[in-house]
């Protein structure tokens, strides 16, 4: 096989990675909130621009400027939970925070142009190099985001099936009132829920701040990409992310490198197709679903 066929299963390796951190992010508070949270993009940008500012005007380390930027993003969003989205997804009013989460973004987006400025920052590589594997060269850095999303997105999956914390959030999202009246604390787990589903999109925001240009709306197309990952997969499935997400990385690598960009028509025409067949995606299951 040709060197172009294993850089486009790497490529969409890489995609896949990106893909599955952001959409799981939107999957979580979907599941436990029972709201899409618009904001996830904007969310990513600035977890982005904050890793590009810590390194360069405060001179930390690559990885200390990360895990402060994803806590700051985390912060951000449970305050966002409890003063904004709580009054109202509580009552089941989710076309206000639909409202919300637009309004949300924008204001995050303006306030990037205007403390960040329009010009596109650049931060310097982390992980310089190439390896050769099989006579093919992969670019490191590009291999780290791959490595860094699964063991992410995997740790996901082992904590919201294992741990006591990731059960309650499973309860919460079957059946808020019977999770309340089994002692489940459901204003702490609905914060929790939302620190790590955004936060998963300042992972992503982190990760690509060395490979990709950093503005202020960076995070929109992954965001795009992130809602038809989302209803491809099924709604409320989390193994399901994983799986679109492949499907989707792997058909936009291997479309670009053979026929253009005109890919992305061919996948939206792929995705209406799914749907067509299956109006509840690949893999529906519950509200919830971790299986």
């Amino acid at each position: 096989m040709s060197i172009l066929f294993y850089q486009s299963i790497f490529n969409g390796l890489m995609l896949a990675g990106l893909y599955s951190l952001v959409t799981a992010g939107v999957t979580l508070i979907l599941g436990v909130l029972h709201i899409i949270n618009f904001a996830q993009g904007a969310f990513l940008m600035l977890s982005a621009f904050l890793v590009y500012y810590f390194g360069t005007l405060l001179g930390l380390d690559y990885f200390t400027s990360s895990v402060l930027a994803v806590l700051i993003v985390g912060g951000i969003a449970m305050l966002t939970e409890r003063f904004m989205y709580h009054r109202f997804w509580i009552k089941g009013e989710v076309l206000s925070c639909l409202v919300v989460s637009m309004g949300l973004t924008q204001v995050i987006q303006n306030g990037a142009l205007v403390t960040f400025g329009i010009i596109q920052k650049s931060y310097d590589s982390v992980f310089t190099g190439v390896i050769n594997i099989f006579g093919v060269r992969f670019s490191f850095e590009r291999l780290m985001i791959i490595v860094f999303a699964y063991v992410i997105i995997f740790s996901l999956l082992l904590f919201l099936k294992y741990s006591k914390r990731g059960q309650a959030m499973r309860a919460v999202a079957q059946d808020y009132d019977a999770a309340q009246l089994l002692g489940i604390n459901t204003k702490r787990i609905a914060m929790l829920g939302m620190f790590i589903g955004v936060g998963l999109s300042g992972v992503a925001g982190a990760i690509i701040a060395p490979v990709f240009s950093i503005d202020a709306y960076m995070g929109e197309f992954l965001m795009l990409k992130a809602f038809l990952v989302m209803v491809v997969g099924g709604l409320g499935s989390v193994p399901g992310v994983i799986y679109a997400a492949l499907i989707f990385g792997m058909f936009e690598s291997f479309g670009l490198m053979y026929i253009g960009h005109m890919a992305n028509v061919y996948l939206f025409i792929l995705v209406v197709l799914i749907l067509a067949v299956k109006p509840t995606g690949l893999f529906s299951g519950t509200v919830f679903q971790i299986r």
